[in-house]
């Protein structure tokens, strides 16, 4: 159905859509009966019929018989059988062309020959244009940034559904920090955390089916419980104003990413972890790093393109300029001050 929408709304002024049946009459004349049968819901088509029919062309049917009258001036609907289009076929003569005196009476000179080929090995002025996209996420910059580093790492895809077995599944270290990632994420700062506490807000998550059990198992807890003696925790429990996972969008000019000289923009797309204004009205950002590193400078180098964006949406955002910007490592569990 999503397919069909997409196709359906690409047209600008004028859409062909075509389809086959065996007995088209036949087939009409059922539907029409079915349409008399299931009445509309309101402005809807009945979901039964929606159902019942399964082709494209059933459903674009039921919307024109529902809504014949209506849609006599935008829908042409024509019936072909396939006699009539053969006998037609037929009836047209067949030109005869002589392709050898055509081509000597139409010499090409030199001069015509040059432009021809001028023609067919144009180079575009701005093909660069053509290869840069006019949307994209910043994990997809961040990616583009780390392309020698990320060169070597071996991907993972994820095992479709029919193979994995829960409980026989070993989780890998990023599905692990995700995990990690979203325990964070549901932490209230009005309460005081103990290791009780975070072991009850995992099995809070269990029950109420956000996590499975093999996910319960594979969560530490203790790397959570490190995160409220964080200084950016205590910022919280003070803070006036706090947003978790909160999307943005930014257009950037594409010079900015690509290094080329380009006057177009790039839409960009992200998703913020957590930003808040402190007691001291200070805008501050911070993004959770689950990354298995040594120090903090790899996080520093690997993240400081994507803080960027993050930092320049905020401030567009709050016409405010960002005091601080913290990763919080679980791996480390530390904060990281990053120069703002």
């Amino acid at each position: 159905m999503r397919i069909l929408y997409v196709a359906l709304t690409r047209a600008k002024e004028k859409l062909i859509i075509t389809g086959i049946q065996k007995d088209s009459e036949k087939e009409i004349e059922k539907l029409s009966k079915e349409i008399d049968r299931y009445k509309k819901q309101g402005d809807k088509i009945n979901p039964i019929l929606v159902k019942k029919y399964k082709k494209y062309l059933d459903w674009i049917l039921l919307v024109y018989y529902y809504d014949k009258d209506k849609l006599n001036d935008i829908i042409n609907l024509n019936i072909l059988n396939k006699q009539s289009l053969l006998k037609e076929i037929k009836s047209k003569e067949k030109e005869n062309v002589d392709v050898l005196k055509i081509l000597e009476e139409n010499s090409i000179n030199k001069e015509k020959f040059k432009k021809i080929d001028e023609i067919l090995n144009y180079s575009y002025p701005e093909k660069t244009l053509t290869i840069i996209p006019t949307k994209t996420s910043v994990t997809n910059i961040k990616l583009m940034k780390n392309k020698q580093e990320l060169s070597s790492d071996i991907k993972e895809l994820p095992k479709p559904e029919f193979l994995r077995n829960e409980e026989q599944e070993i989780l890998t270290g990023a599905q692990k920090g995700t995990l990690i990632h979203l325990c964070m994420q549901k932490l209230d700062e009005k309460q005081n955390y103990d290791l009780q506490k975070v072991k009850e807000l995992i099995e809070d998550l269990n029950k109420k089916q956000i996590i499975t059990d093999k996910e319960k198992e594979n969560i530490n807890p203790y790397k959570i419980l490190e995160f409220t003696k964080s200084k950016i925790w205590n910022e919280l429990k003070e803070a006036k104003e706090i947003y978790r996972e909160k999307p943005f969008y930014i257009n950037i000019p594409a010079r900015e990413i690509y290094n080329e000289e380009i006057e177009d923009s790039i839409l960009v797309q992200g998703i913020i972890d957590l930003y808040y204004i402190d007691k001291s009205d200070n805008l501050i950002l911070v993004d959770y790093k689950t990354d298995y590193v040594q120090n903090e400078n790899e996080l520093i180098n690997k993240y400081k393109e994507q803080l960027k964006l993050y930092k320049k949406a905020l401030e567009l955002s709050y016409n405010k300029k960002v005091s601080k910007i913290y990763i919080y490592s679980t791996s480390l569990e530390q904060s990281i001050d990053i120069i703002a």
